[in-house]
């Protein structure tokens, strides 16, 4: 299946989940919030929010600076 992770194409096999993603692109699960197609996924339903074709994912990575 096709989705987009922050505008990036990424190729994922039929029935993957949303941690399976951020494997798939090295991203560490720890200080990053996900959202799928404008839904926030809390981190503990990351490995059971199964993604469909299509599905656009956001990732934002928490930073300290001022």
């Amino acid at each position: 299946m096709n989705i987009l992770i922050n505008d990036t194409p990424l190729v994922l096999p039929d029935n993957a989940t949303l941690a399976d993603a951020l494997m798939a692109k090295g991203i560490k699960p720890g200080g990053i919030a996900t959202a799928v197609n404008g839904t926030v996924i809390p981190s503990a339903k990351r490995v059971s929010h199964h993604l469909c074709e299509g599905d656009k994912v956001v990732i934002i990575k928490a930073f300290y600076g001022g």
